[in-house]
């Protein structure tokens, strides 16, 4: 059997099916492709819903509704039996090298992820793609596709299908991207051998915990997002309470911090998609936070910090 990597070539007809939709995956963009059961598992559920009953989700009220699908997926599609999960690479060391220069200048830094196009644009894409792939290779072939738009539990099944493990910043990790990688899945009614999940490699490191500006990793594996950067400057409604302000300092929409520590993070490949390749500059500060309209290029593809960028609510 040849290893997973192998590119697709001559007949199809000696490789197994996973192997198909893995070498299909990685030949339409995808870093990293992993199988597994459409069923997350009970402790993940769990977590989610204490974390929830403790208002630890702050003013995202969405994120509760759909409990019936986040604990059984296969709800989505009728005879539901596998989920192929995926993840691409987003980091560029441009966009690392935007913040250090903002930062330095007295410009508002943005998260390396929204430095592009739309990731749930470039993803679903990507996805279809896949989809009717996959679609000449198995005629009865179904799958829907997800992309952090579904209550499921993504980051739960990325860990079941052997492509990442779970950091103590919760966010996955992978041994060759780090945690710089966006994930999506296909649930498919096809029967498909499960990966293994990865065993976690952090150890006793908490560079993750310790470098967070506001705390809000006080307890490993569990983020309170009433704390986050990138909450507060993203998803918050409302004006950000005055203690935030100082720890906020120049981030302008979400926040690397945890993640810039990580030490997979430093040895993490800079292959993203070209779809995402096009950055976005960061902003004045003094623009972004004086409630003006920043011009932004003509463009046919929406950008993640258009809607928000304007609408800092603090002062530094």
């Amino acid at each position: 059997m040849k290893k997973n990597n192998d590119r697709l070539s001559g007949s199809s007809a000696h490789y197994t099916p996973e192997l198909l939709i893995k070498n299909a995956a990685r030949e339409i963009g995808f870093s990293l492709v992993g199988i597994t059961d459409v069923h997350p598992t009970s402790r993940s559920n769990s977590v989610f819903d204490r974390w929830v009953r403790e208002g630890r989700h702050g003013d995202m009220h969405y994120l509760p509704r759909g409990a019936e699908k986040r604990h059984d997926p296969a709800r989505l599609l009728d005879g539901a039996k596998s989920v192929i999960c995926v993840a691409a690479n987003y980091y560029t060391k441009r966009g690392e090298n935007l913040n250090d220069r903002a930062a330095e200048s007295g410009r508002g830094m943005v998260a390396i992820y929204a430095q592009g196009r739309d990731y749930h644009e470039v993803m679903r894409e990507l996805l279809r793609v896949l989809e009717r792939r996959l679609k000449e290779f198995f005629p009865r072939f179904e799958a829907v596709a997800v992309v952090d738009t579904e209550p499921i539990s993504e980051r739960d099944l990325a860990v079941k299908s052997g492509i990442a493990w779970l950091g103590k910043n919760t966010c996955v990790i992978s041994p060759e991207y780090g945690s710089w990688i966006f994930l999506g899945e296909l649930i498919t009614n096809l029967s498909l051998k499960n990966d293994e999940p990865l065993q976690s490699s952090c150890g006793s490191c908490t560079l993750c915990v310790d470098a967070c500006p506001t705390g809000a990793l006080d307890e490993a594996y569990i983020i309170d997002a009433r704390k986050c950067i990138s909450y507060l400057t993203i998803e918050k409604r409302g004006e950000i309470p005055d203690r935030f302000h100082r720890a906020i300092g120049r981030n302008v929409f979400g926040c690397d911090e945890c993640q810039r520590v990580c030490p997979f993070n430093g040895s993490a490949k800079a292959i993203p998609l070209p779809e995402r390749k096009q950055g976005t500059s960061c902003f004045p500060i003094i623009v972004a936070l004086s409630g003006s309209t920043p011009r932004f290029p003509p463009t046919r593809k929406r950008r993640p910090l258009e809607p928000v960028v304007s609408c800092a609510r603090f002062t530094t």
